[in-house]
């Protein structure tokens, strides 16, 4: 408190305790306004006064309650000021009849007595942020906002509500006007508070309002520390996570496939919600959260099966997995499970009465393990668990700190801080596992990949020696020092000197990439066999197998020597053939969810960039529409037709074009006078929506894509293991075992 405002508390302070002239209900609401910056330096008297007259309340407030409703207030009066103390208040445009509906239910429970609210549904209707038709602003701990100005912006009717357990302050704006021109420092404040709060809603529009809405409706902006989600970019659709968590526990406790928004999933799994409306319904004592784990848990000891809190899970994190011997949707390893742990007891003495017929069983973040079993699984890295905050990130640091410091200071809002819209659009490409509990090593896969691309290398390079340059080659230096040969001149030395393919090295480069290819092609057992999985997480063996499938084949082209005039050579076109339909299928899982995924926001986000720059640069404008217009018909064109064939070369040749047409682009733009920053920012949008384009080509044919490579993969790799196996066979024992080295 400045020196100024102390002096004036203390001159306006009543002899005794400021608190003993209100009411016994008023006095702890005082006590806590006390405590808030934005009223520090405001005389006692004032407050009582506002709190006695009613001008200025304190109200703690459930979830899902409307307030500041302007249906609801009396004729006449104006929409109040809203103080949020702590938790969150959104806003949002409802169905008339349906916000009606509630106004009307949650009058009649606020006139029933306790004992009466004790008959009423343990289950909670619809969340209101599920509710609305659009979730348009949200307010959190300290944010100040005009209830009556935001809802005549919107054009439409406006109401407010918690999405979470809130503590508000409301003030008249009566009352607002006269503190301020009595307490010149009040009103600097609330003209702060105001005007961050204006630019922030100013600021939410197109994308960032959709990620908004997003963000308080499907709950995230009420979950725990971390979110759990899957990079649509990174999925390969192994289904990995989900079998890992399942062979942990017996029954899975995630499901991918939930709520998107543009290039992340927010897989179905528990957030650890900060209200945990599963925990109330529970009439057993079943399930709780644990302050220490920071956790919802759920006792399997005492659960009965009611299915209340899967009901109140409004986001499908909780499921019901069957028990009961005579249900045919009985889970045996989640039973085991509970049976070794003898949590399915019942009877005297034992956490239930009769036997259960199914538990509730919900993900806990594998707390008693020390990695996540999902996440560990994970062979591309897609899943991972990242802060809500900084994901949405809904307020600039700046807002959050003069919130909480009472708004004292000017605050300049940053647009590009408040809900980045990259993370959706472009992907957040976190392979880490994020702030997950994970097995990963980091620097193990990028350990194989130098080991086996310098190996390789050093071969390559021998060879090259003995072909073009036989003196400074490692073989004729052996030769050299070899007895016999020591007084031989460097001509006939040179004549040994040879790389062919019957050579030691040429043989040893075959086994070599025989050996890698081998353990390329078994590389689904090992992720599938829990002792391959001790020694090493499934994204080890999957980068272990894309360096294998890779290095290997050109082990074994140094050993052919490229000499492919026998039936070996079908080996050889084999090996070819499977390691190209790899990368192919690496390429397809790459490029087929990141252009057949929620393309639609960063669509958006680029059209309305293009709309402010058609008003400064309509000629330059109108040369990127006439591209972007030829590029989509000759897209719509390939989307029609029926070749898988012609789809996949048509989109290799689009990514080959793609530098040459970037350049030729900014040429253009330079000649027709645009410059800097504005050709950059036209370029590149430009480039992005020619490449969301390709996402109607991709999109009706993304299944058939995904799959189709499997069946030239796998039936080569078949091929490529026999003939290998032939050829070994017929030739190893021609090669005398002291020829090898």
């Amino acid at each position: 408190m400045s020196t100024h405002h102390r002096l004036v508390v203390e001159q306006s302070m009543p002899v005794g305790d400021p608190a003993a002239m209100l009411p016994p209900e008023l006095r702890a609401g005082y006590a806590e306004l006390r405590q808030l910056p934005f009223f520090d330096g405001l005389p006692n008297d004032l407050l009582i006064t506002a709190l006695t007259s009613g001008d200025l309340g304190l109200r703690t407030i459930d979830r899902d309650h409307l307030i500041a409703d302007p249906g609801a207030l009396p004729p006449g009066e104006a929409a109040p000021v809203i103080y949020v103390v702590s938790g969150q208040v959104a806003a949002g445009v409802f169905d008339p009849d349906e916000l009606a509906e509630r106004r009307a239910t949650q009058a009649r429970l606020e006139r029933l007595s306790p004992e009466e609210l004790q008959d009423e549904s343990r289950i909670k209707p619809t969340p209101l942020a599920r509710l609305a038709r659009k979730n348009v602003a949200l307010f959190a701990d300290g944010d100040v906002f005009n209830s009556g100005a935001l809802t005549a912006a919107r054009g439409a009717p406006v109401a407010f509500f918690t999405p979470a357990p809130a503590t508000i302050v409301t003030l008249r704006q009566r009352v607002v006007a006269d503190i301020a021109v009595k307490y010149p420092f009040f009103e600097a404040r609330f003209r702060r508070a105001i005007q961050l709060s204006r630019q922030r809603l100013h600021n939410v529009t197109g994308v960032k309002q959709e990620i908004l809405d997003f963000f308080v409706r499907q709950g995230i902006s009420v979950s725990g520390e971390t979110v759990r989600v899957r990079q649509l970019d990174r999925c390969i659709d192994c289904k990995q996570c989900e079998i890992a968590c399942e062979e942990r526990y017996g029954a899975r406790r995630l499901t991918l496939g939930g709520y998107q928004l543009g290039m992340l999933d927010f897989v179905y799994t528990c957030r650890t919600c900060t209200d945990q409306r599963c925990i109330d319904p529970c009439a057993y004592d079943s399930i709780k959260y644990d302050a220490a784990k920071r956790e919802v848990v759920i006792n399997e000891s005492t659960c009965v099966g009611c299915t209340a809190c899967a009901q109140s899970c409004p986001y499908g994190a909780i499921d019901m997995v069957d028990v009961d011997d005579d249900s045919p949707l009985t889970r045996w390893a989640f039973k085991k499970r509970l049976e070794k742990k003898k949590a399915l007891a019942f009877g005297p003495g034992t956490g239930r009465v009769a036997r259960p017929r199914r538990i509730a069983n919900k993900c806990d973040h594998c707390g008693a393990y020390g990695d996540q079993a999902c996440i560990s699984a994970c062979p591309t890295g897609a899943l991972i668990e990242l802060s809500a905050y900084d994901l949405f990130r809904e307020r600039s640091p700046a807002a959050v700190a003069a919130a909480r410091t009472g708004f004292e200071h000017d605050v300049d809002g940053d647009r590009r801080e408040v809900l980045p819209t990259y993370p959706f659009t472009e992907g957040v490409a976190v392979r880490s596992g994020g702030r997950a509990k994970v097995r990963r090593g980091r620097l193990g896969p990028l350990v194989m990949w130098v080991l086996g691309l310098a190996a390789w290398f050093v071969v390559m390079v021998e060879v090259l020696l003995r072909k073009y340059a036989g003196t400074l080659s490692y073989k004729f230096h052996q030769l050299r020092q070899d007895a016999d040969l020591a007084d031989l001149p460097v001509d006939a030395v040179l004549e040994k000197v040879t790389f062919r393919a019957g050579d030691p090295i040429a043989i040893n480069c075959g086994l070599v990439g025989t050996a890698l290819m081998i353990i390329a092609a078994i590389y689904p057992m090992f992720r599938r066999i829990k002792p391959f999985r001790w020694l090493a997480s499934n994204t080890m063996w999957f980068d272990f197998h894309l360096m294998a499938g890779t290095v290997g084949p050109m082990f074994v082209a140094l050993h052919s020597a490229l000499k492919l005039g026998t039936w070996v050579s079908m080996a050889f076109w084999s090996m070819v053939i499977v390691a190209l339909s790899g990368f192919i299928g690496r390429y397809l899982y790459t490029q087929v969810p990141e252009l057949s995924s929620g393309r639609e926001l960063e669509e958006l986000d680029h059209e309305r960039s293009f709309q402010h720059h058609r008003g400064k640069h309509p000629v330059a404008m109108a040369e990127i529409d006439r591209e972007l217009t030829e590029h989509k018909a000759t897209a719509d064109k390939v989307a029609r037709s029926s070749g898988l064939i012609y789809t996949l070369v048509w989109l290799l040749v689009e990514d080959v074009r793609r530098p040459a047409r970037h350049l030729r682009r900014r040429a253009r733009l330079r000649k027709l006078g645009v410059t800097g920053k504005p050709r950059r920012d036209m370029v590149r949008r430009a480039s992005r929506l020619i490449k969301i384009h390709r996402a109607s080509v991709i999109a009706p044919k993304a299944a058939l894509l995904l799959h189709s490579w499997k069946k030239v993969h796998v039936p080569f790799t078949v091929l490529l293991t026999i003939f290998s196996a032939a050829h070994i066979y017929l030739s190893w024992n021609h090669v005398p075992w002291d020829r090898l080295w």
